[in-house]
């Protein structure tokens, strides 16, 4: 009995030593493995459950796995990015190969000039009409049918007259002002396109030039002609102009061809249908003046005016 005794005071004494000892090496054993930012977790505390959950849940990515990651978004963003500038490029090349034709129709208006509104109405084109002050006041009507019908409408001087208008700088300014003033009275809009009589050839000096970039005005010359103005022109036939017109036009993406609205000229006029469908087979957009994303502008002397 005494040791029986004995031997449970040793159990008692030894069993909460021994619990305590194999339960800290217990804990410690999972304190290596468990622990967040430097704080260690008892394994029956809330916190060690919540970790021993995380072991069966997938695991987040790394700081480095992160920075992987947004390289390949970059990349990817880089990859759309490049395709879009691709696409745009693309855009912009099949822009470049598009085939446009600028009607330019100079000296009006005159007594001709709704025959020639009625061709364009019938096959659906618009024009620029680069119109003469002095004419504008003999026939205001037609100047209004003109910019009614939604052709755009230019400043081609108010005299016309070269001795006058390229006196000198000053000779130039009243000139325009005066084209300008009177072609707003009329319809209410002043012109922001200019064509020089007889092109920008060396008598338009670089003063003149200035002049008319400083009041926003841009300058259009030609690249294309129907022949109406060249010696003996009168006496052409609608076959002879529509070959004049196409070939001083070929092999040329965007085409502003010149012709003219006067009562000597209707050859061209009777042309004209001939002309503007020659041009649609081809593959041409008629647009007006306005749309033209560079102006066409003489770099040597004239073949016409």
């Amino acid at each position: 009995m005494q040791y029986f005794q004995s031997f449970c005071s040793l159990l008692w004494f030894v069993f909460p030593f021994s619990f305590f000892i194999f339960s800290s090496l217990y804990s410690t054993s999972f304190f290596l493995f468990y622990q967040e930012e430097g704080a260690f977790f008892h394994p029956m505390s809330y916190k060690y459950f919540t970790l021993r959950l995380k072991i069966f849940e997938k695991p987040k990515p790394s700081h480095n796995q992160n920075s992987a990651n947004l390289s390949l978004n970059k990349n990817g963003k880089s990859k759309n990015l490049l395709h879009t500038q691709n696409k745009d490029v693309q855009v912009e090349k099949q822009e470049k190969n598009e085939k446009i034709i600028y009607l330019t129709i100079d000296d009006g208006p005159s007594p001709v000039t709704p025959s020639i509104l009625e061709i364009l109405e019938k096959e659906k084109v618009k024009a620029t009409f680069f119109v003469v002050g002095v004419n504008c006041i003999k026939y205001p009507q037609y100047l209004k049918e003109i910019y009614q019908k939604g052709h755009l409408i230019g400043n081609h001087s108010y005299s016309h007259q070269y001795n006058s208008i390229y006196k000198d700088f000053k000779h130039f300014v009243e000139d325009f002002k005066k084209a300008q003033a009177t072609i707003y009275k009329i319809i209410g809009v002043e012109p922001k396109y200019y064509r020089f009589p007889g092109g920008s050839l060396s008598r338009v000096s670089p003063q003149i030039k200035k002049f008319l970039d400083a009041n926003g005005i841009v300058y259009i010359d030609w690249n294309a002609i129907t022949g109406d103005s060249i010696k003996n022109h009168e006496n052409l036939t609608p076959n002879q102009i529509l070959k004049i017109t196409t070939s001083t036009a070929n092999k040329k993406n965007e085409v502003v061809l010149l012709m003219h609205d006067s009562s000597s000229k209707k050859n061209v006029i009777e042309a004209l249908p001939s002309i503007i469908r020659t041009f649609k087979k081809q593959g041409y957009r008629f647009e007006t003046i306005d749309r033209i994303q560079k102006p066409i502008q003489f770099k040597t002397k004239a073949a016409s005016h």
